[in-house]
C-alpha cells in the first residue's frame, strides 16, 4: 500500500534549480523526503515536520461528488501539537461548510495534526464571500472547489483565516472572533482530509476506492530571517520540506488485510507536480 518514493531526489533537484544557490545548501536534507505512514482513525494526508518557522499555508481544495469527508488546512506549532489554526470544508449531512479552529491548543500524535475526536469541539462556522457562517458552499452531490488560506503576521503577531471561490479571488475573513494574536513559531503546517465517522452524520463506512478530496497549488512561504525555500513571502511548494504522512485504518493502528483495512490514505501521494495530492478511500478487501 506504499507508493514510490523513487522521484525525491529528482523533484528535489529540480526545486532548488527555481530557487537558487539559498536552498542549494539545505536540498539534501529536506527537499522531498516523506515519513512514515503515521497510522490512525481519521485522517489522510501530509504535515511538514521541519525546524523552519512558517507563516502561511494555502491551497486550493477540491471535493468530488459524492465525497463524505472533511478537507483542512492547519498552521500548528509543532508535529505534536500546541497553537493551532485550521480551516475547512466540513461535510455536515452532505452540505459542505467552511468552519475553523480558532486558537487552538492540543496534543497530538506525530504526523496526525487534527484528530478528529479532539477537534470536533473546537470547529465554529466561518463566514465567507457573500455566505454568511454556517450557509453550505455545495453539497456532496454536485461537489466543489475552494480556496484556503491561514496566514500568519509576524509583524502584527496576528493569525488571519483567508477563503474565497478562487485563488483570485477571496478575501479575509476579518470578523470578531476570527484571527487571533499569537507570539510564537509555527513549524509544521499541514494539509489533510478527516473522516468524523459520524460525528456529523457521515462517515461510519466509507465507500470503497473512492476520491475524497484533491488539493492544488499546495504552498507555504516563511517569514523574514528563515529563507530556507526562497525570499520572504515567496510561494514555496509544500513538499519542499519533509512531510510525515497520515494514513487512516478503521483501527488506527497499522493495517491488516482483515481486520484493520487501510481507510483512507493519499492517493496520488507527494511528491507531486506543484505538491498536488489526492485523497482516496481504501481498495476494496
Amino acid at each position: 500500500m506504499r507508493f514510490s518514493r523513487l522521484m525525491l531526489a529528482a523533484s528535489g533537484l529540480a526545486t532548488v534549480a527555481l530557487l537558487g544557490s539559498s536552498a542549494v545548501a539545505n536540498a539534501a536534507t529536506v527537499a522531498g523526503t516523506v515519513n512514515g505512514p503515521f497510522y490512525n482513525q481519521g485522517e489522510a494526508g501530509y504535515q511538514i515536520h521541519s525546524s523552519v518557522s512558517f507563516n502561511e499555508v494555502r491551497a486550493t481544495v477540491h471535493v468530488p461528488a459524492g465525497s463524505s469527508t472533511s478537507p483542512f488546512i492547519a498552521l500548528q506549532e509543532t508535529v505534536n501539537g500546541g497553537t493551532t489554526a485550521a480551516i475547512g470544508l466540513v461535510n455536515v449531512g452532505g452540505n459542505y461548510l467552511l468552519e475553523g479552529i480558532i486558537d487552538g491548543q492540543f496534543n497530538v500524535q506525530t504526523g496526525v495534526p487534527l484528530p478528529f475526536a479532539v477537534i470536533a469541539p473546537h470547529l465554529v462556522p466561518l463566514p465567507t464571500l457573500g455566505t454568511p457562517a454556517g450557509t453550505p458552499l455545495f453539497t456532496n452531490q454536485t461537489g466543489g472547489s475552494y480556496y484556503l488560506e491561514l496566514h500568519y503576521s509576524t509583524k502584527r503577531h496576528l493569525v488571519q483565516y483567508i477563503a474565497g471561490p478562487t485563488e483570485t479571488d477571496n478575501a479575509v475573513l476579518n470578523i470578531a472572533g476570527t484571527g487571533f494574536f499569537f507570539d510564537g513559531t509555527f513549524n509544521a503546517p499541514a494539509i489533510e482530509t478527516i473522516n468524523f465517522i459520524n460525528l456529523f452524520g457521515h462517515g461510519a463506512t466509507l465507500p470503497i476506492s473512492a476520491p475524497q478530496a484533491s488539493f492544488t497549488r499546495d504552498g507555504v512561504t516563511e517569514p523574514a530571517g528563515s529563507n530556507v525555500g526562497g525570499v520572504a513571502g515567496t510561494r514555496v511548494t509544500f513538499d519542499f520540506f519533509s512531510t510525515d504522512e497520515a494514513i487512516a485504518t478503521t483501527h488506527g493502528g497499522a493495517p491488516t488485510i482483515a481486520t484493520n483495512p487501510i481507510t483512507l490514505e493519499p492517493s496520488p501521494a507527494l511528491p507531486g507536480v506543484g505538491s498536488a495530492f489526492g485523497i482516496v478511500t481504501g481498495p476494496q478487501i
